[in-house]
């Protein structure tokens, strides 16, 4: 029966190379945390822009009814961003044309804005404007 030897040797790194690991994370760190903030950052963005769109077809749903006010209209919207994070209070939404009345067939759109900012660490913060829109067919 043969016997095999598990002794492993270890080298010692020479004494000019002691340390190169660790000078070689300090330089890449920054850059992993700038991309990983980064990352997260933009998800948080296409997050709330996803929201906007959604609370502005909401609206454009109510909006295609015929006889819907403005007021039902910002009530859907409002409803539809309940818990979305923004860094003022998206504007009132904005019907074109000015309801369905007598418009069968055609669309009507609605549009909600909002501005998130974006923060890096070390890189930037940049406020950005966010725009949802939602069309309909008028009922």
């Amino acid at each position: 029966m043969l016997r095999q030897s598990n002794n492993i040797e270890c080298k010692r790194r020479p004494a000019s190379e002691r340390g190169a690991a660790m000078v070689e994370f300090v330089i890449v760190l920054p850059i992993l945390i700038v991309l990983i903030f980064g990352i997260v950052q933009a998800s948080i963005g296409y997050n709330r822009l996803q929201a906007l769109h959604a609370a502005a077809r909401e609206g454009a749903r109510v909006a295609s009814v015929p006889g819907s006010t403005q007021g039902e209209v910002n009530s859907a919207v409002t409803n539809a961003l309940v818990g979305v994070n923004f860094d003022s209070t998206p504007g009132a939404p904005t019907v074109s044309p000015g309801g369905c009345a007598g418009r069968f067939g055609e669309t009507v759109t609605v549009t909600v804005s909002a501005t998130y900012t974006v923060n890096i660490p070390l890189l930037l913060s940049r406020p950005v404007n966010m725009q949802g829109v939602g069309v309909f067919r008028c009922e």
